[in-house]
Formats: structure tokens, C-alpha cells, sequence
């Protein structure tokens, strides 16, 4: 009855006594009673929580508590640590945000824009940029660059190096885009080129909100976060001091500049362990706001999806900062992947950049510029850009013969030409006049593994599903690796999935002579150069897809 029991070890019988139930007569009483409280406690727990979740739209902690490297670089922060500020950045979840954002404190705000066409960032040297020199070493700026060249890359003050590589016997100029670096704010690859003006603002003339909208692992997204989080650093820097709350006397603080993102309710796995880009993007100070699949397609999808302007149902945000002595919160629409005019002034010294390098080592060959493409803005406002310096430079010296090609990685090329002749329109231009869209040579069959019934395959146009590992992806993934150039496996390698299919003809055959039609394809008979636009730590992410879905050998992955 519970006064013994017998533990057999090693062959040997052991006996313990036990108390009797006799000897404490309330113990099961006492048990009980801790139980329940207990559970109370719990539960006013969650009630509490869910009452802060409702009435707490959203929670602001200061940029230099959320960049602080020991939260971000000390190997002692655990999970743990990481999900309890995960816990108190993160704002409205679910279906709850099918309003917009209210705040208790109400204060005037509207939407602004900036007329990006008027800001001026050309390349460092205007006369004969070819001939510019490094001040340190004396070698030229648009050399191909050697090995020790290859750098991180301040932007705009120097060109981003182009280096040159043998891929299946054939010369391949890389515009190593992913090295470049902007000011402060240490954005880099392809946003650094397309947030180059909101990055090189002044004080006064930036937003005090940024709103923008997009996946929870965009890059725009990141790059977005940290250049508004520079701008509060810097504010703080120039003030010379630590402290964003005012001491008496020392009259109002300064309004911190905020970003706001909008996007799909997270999955549960992500919300509780935040990584990769959105745990960057949260620690530098993102306000998220979760959006049900319905309200996001009716505020962003249809006629609303990639335009330049905010949708008609979403109202700016409303600051409840009444302490920094302006009444008035300008807020700034950044569609998806920054597909608008904030693009251009980076298009433009990319497309110096390009001009100048050909102009001294293209030797009047024929050059096809490759780049991967989501929106595809970068495409458009870079063919734009190169066309109109070449028509300025008409006079002087003769015109280069450059294409811009695009390769898409986002939908296919119908999908590609609706995206780039809507910011056309919207820039001034008459959607006529795109660049070349790379069509693929065969139709490939792909996984669709997002399907819940399992897996699927289907016929598509020859393009890839964004975001589902694809063997063949992984396939050009390595054998570009082993090449030399390094690229990631959302954009890079599927492009070049692509590119490889039309390699040969653009060795060995000429649009004159056998091809019935120049604009399928578009590198033939062309040198190529390839604009590397970074994402590269990204890579550890997405290897973890492809190792789930068994693409990849687990003990082959780090």
C-alpha cells in the first residue's frame, strides 16, 4: 500500500521505505491548493497578454537598444533573449490589422513624395571618366580589376570593380555590385544602388515615416531598416548625445524617424524564432505589421500591386510623438523592392559607371549588361539611363553598342514587361521603349512544393518557381561556384540557369545570320556582362531549404 517499492540493479534487490499516507494528512489537500493557485497565475498571464496585444498597436524601443552589438554579435545572447525583443517590436498580428494603424495620441500626418529626378549623384569624375585614376595606387578606376581589388566599395565616391572570369571557355566581365557599401547606413548589392538618393538625404529633408510592403525576408526591407535607423544614429551622434528622452530645460526632442512594413501574417515557426532578414530588420528598429492574406491582396494586390503611390484605403501613420515641437509627420510611400523614382539617381551613376568601363576596354564590340530581376526597376531605369547619356554624349564621341538584358526571377516575362512598363509610365516614359527580357531555350520542369497534398510537378514557360529549391538551380549554383563567381540561389543561380541555356549561341552564332528574331536572343554575338547584385547572406537560409527538402546531403552543409 504504497509503503515500499523495489529497485533491481546488477542483479541486486534494494528496498526503500516510503512515508506513510497516514503521516500528513493535508498534504494532498496542500497539493491542491498550489495547483489552482498556479494556474490563476497562468492564466491572468495570457489574459494580460492578450489585453496588451489588443491595446498596444505598436511598441517602439530605440534603434540603439535594438542595434546594440552585444545583443546582435555577443555569442552569449541566447534564442531566448532574441525572442523576448522579438516579442516587444513585433505589433499587430492577424486579422486584427484590417484597419490602419491607430495610435492614442493623434497628430497631423500625410503622405509626401520627392522629386528623385532633381537629385543630383553622378559618378566622382564627369570629363573622361575612363581616364580617372585611384589616388592611393595611382591604377585607373575602370581597369578590370585584380584580385586585390576586390574590396568593399564606398558608393558613390568609387565605381563598384569589374572582374573577369572563364565560364565554359568564354570571357565573363562581373560588375561586383555586391561589394559596394553605402555611407553609414553599410547597405549593400543591388539596393545600395536603388536607395543611393533616400540614403544620401539630408536631415531635413527626410521622412519621419517610411512605409513600404513586401515578404518578411526581403532585402529591400533590410535596406530599408538600416538606412532609417543611420539617420536616427546620426541625429543622435550630431547632438552628442546617448539619451533620446530630454532633460528639464533642455526644450524638445528630436521626432526618431520610423519605418513601418506591412506584410503577410508570419507563420508561427517564424514569428516565435525570428531569422534572417526580418530578425535584422526587427533589431534595427522595424515597426511589422501583420497583415490577413485578404486585407493585404485588398490593399496591395490588383491595380494597387507595384505602384508608385500608396494605396487609396491605406492612411499614412499617425505619430504619437507630441514632444518634438512639429505637428506635422511627413511620411514616404516605397512600393515593393523599391520599384519607383528612388531608383534613378543609382541607375544613373551604375549606368556612368558601365559607360566608362566599355569605353575603355570594349573595344567597339557589342556588350549585352545581364542582371537578375524581381520588379525588374533596376532593368528599366538602367536601359533608360544608359540610352540617355549616350544620346548627351553623341556629339563628343561615338555611341557604345549596349543592351540591357534582364533575366527574371519573379514571375515569368509577360509578368516582367507589365512590371517594368507600369514604373515607365508612372517615371514620365510611354511603356514602349523596355529592355530585353532573356527567355529561356527549354521548358523545365519544377516542384511546386508549396502544394499541401505533396509533391506536384507542372509544365511552366521555362522559368522558375521564386523561393522552391529546384536541382537544377543547385546545379548551376555549384558549377558557377566552381567557376569563380559566388552567387545566391534566389536570383543569382536561377538567372544564370537561364543565361547558359543561350551561352552558345552568343559564342559561336550572330543575330544576322541565324536568328529570326533578335529580341529572343538578346546576348547573341555579344560580349556579356554580368551586374552581381549581393545577397549572399542569404545563402545559409536558403541551403537550409534545399537540405529540407533533400536536395542537398546534411553532412555537406556547415
Amino acid at each position: 500500500n504504497g509503503r515500499s517499492f523495489s529497485l533491481m540493479k546488477r542483479g541486486r534487490s534494494y528496498r526503500r521505505s516510503l512515508p506513510s499516507p497516514q503521516a500528513c494528512p493535508n498534504q494532498q489537500v496542500v497539493m491542491l491548493m498550489i495547483t489552482l493557485f498556479l494556474l490563476c497565475i497562468l492564466s491572468a498571464i495570457r489574459h494580460v497578454d492578450a489585453f496588451h496585444q489588443r491595446h498596444t498597436r505598436n511598441v517602439m524601443i530605440p534603434s540603439s537598444r535594438l542595434a546594440s552589438p552585444r545583443l546582435l554579435r555577443s555569442s552569449r545572447t541566447s534564442s531566448r533573449t532574441i525572442s523576448h525583443h522579438w516579442r516587444r517590436t513585433r505589433s499587430i498580428s492577424g486579422a486584427a490589422c484590417s484597419a490602419p494603424i491607430a495610435t492614442t495620441h493623434h497628430l497631423a500626418s500625410r503622405w509626401t513624395t520627392i522629386d528623385w529626378s532633381t537629385i543630383d549623384i553622378s559618378a566622382p569624375i564627369q570629363d573622361a571618366p575612363e581616364h580617372a585614376q585611384d589616388e592611393s595606387s595611382g591604377v585607373s578606376l575602370y581597369e578590370v580589376a585584380r584580385y586585390s581589388d576586390l574590396l568593399p566599395t564606398p558608393s558613390p565616391q568609387k565605381p563598384s570593380p569589374v572582374e573577369c572570369i572563364m565560364v565554359r571557355d568564354r570571357i565573363l566581365y562581373v560588375k561586383r555590385d555586391d561589394l559596394l557599401r553605402l555611407d553609414r547606413s553599410g547597405v549593400s548589392g543591388n539596393k545600395a544602388r536603388k536607395f543611393l538618393a533616400l540614403n544620401e538625404l539630408d536631415a531635413a529633408d527626410f521622412p519621419d515615416v517610411v512605409v513600404s510592403y513586401g515578404g518578411p525576408q526581403s532585402n529591400a526591407m533590410v535596406a530599408l531598416a538600416a538606412i532609417v535607423s543611420s539617420k536616427n544614429v546620426n541625429d543622435d551622434a550630431d547632438d552628442g548625445s546617448k539619451s533620446v528622452v530630454p532633460e528639464k530645460g533642455m526644450g524638445k526632442r528630436k521626432r526618431r524617424r520610423r519605418f513601418v512594413y506591412y506584410t503577410k501574417k508570419l507563420p508561427r515557426w517564424l514569428r516565435n524564432q525570428p531569422s534572417g532578414n526580418l530578425l535584422r530588420a526587427t533589431s534595427l528598429g522595424m515597426e511589422l505589421v501583420e497583415l490577413s492574406p485578404a486585407r493585404y491582396t485588398q490593399l496591395f494586390g490588383g491595380e494597387s500591386g507595384g505602384s508608385s503611390k500608396p494605396p487609396q484605403g491605406l492612411d499614412p501613420p499617425a505619430s504619437d510623438d507630441d514632444d518634438s515641437g512639429d505637428n506635422d509627420t511627413r511620411c514616404l510611400w516605397v512600393p515593393q523592392g523599391g520599384a519607383c523614382g528612388v531608383a534613378r539617381p543609382g541607375a544613373r551613376v551604375l549606368a556612368e559607371e558601365i559607360i566608362a568601363f566599355w569605353q575603355k576596354n570594349g573595344k567597339g564590340l557589342p556588350l549585352a549588361v545581364c542582371l537578375p530581376g524581381g520588379t525588374c526597376s533596376t532593368a528599366l531605369l538602367l536601359d533608360r539611363e544608359i540610352k540617355h547619356i549616350q544620346q548627351m554624349r553623341q556629339k563628343d564621341r561615338e555611341p557604345l553598342d549596349i543592351k540591357v538584358v534582364v533575366v527574371p526571377c519573379v514571375g515569368d516575362d509577360e509578368y516582367a514587361e507589365r512590371q517594368m512598363r507600369s514604373l515607365d509610365i508612372s517615371i514620365g516614359g510611354g511603356g514602349l521603349d523596355l529592355p530585353a527580357v532573356l527567355k529561356p531555350m527549354q521548358q523545365i520542369k519544377t516542384a511546386d512544393h508549396s502544394a499541401s497534398s505533396g509533391q506536384t510537378t507542372r509544365k511552366s514557360k521555362g522559368y522558375f518557381r521564386f523561393g522552391t529549391p529546384n536541382a537544377a538551380i543547385l546545379q548551376t549554383y555549384n558549377e558557377m561556384m566552381n567557376d569563380g563567381l559566388f552567387v545566391d540561389l534566389l536570383y543569382g543561380s536561377p538567372a544564370w540557369t537561364i543565361i547558359l541555356q543561350h551561352w552558345s549561341l552568343s559564342a559561336y552564332y550572330s543575330p544576322d545570320k541565324t536568328c529570326q528574331n533578335e529580341n529572343d536572343y538578346p546576348i547573341s554575338g555579344r560580349q556579356v556582362m554580368y551586374i552581381h547584385s549581393g545577397g549572399l547572406e542569404g545563402i545559409a537560409s536558403q541551403m537550409t531549404r534545399y537540405k529540407h527538402q533533400g536536395l542537398v546531403d546534411p553532412t555537406n552543409v556547415q
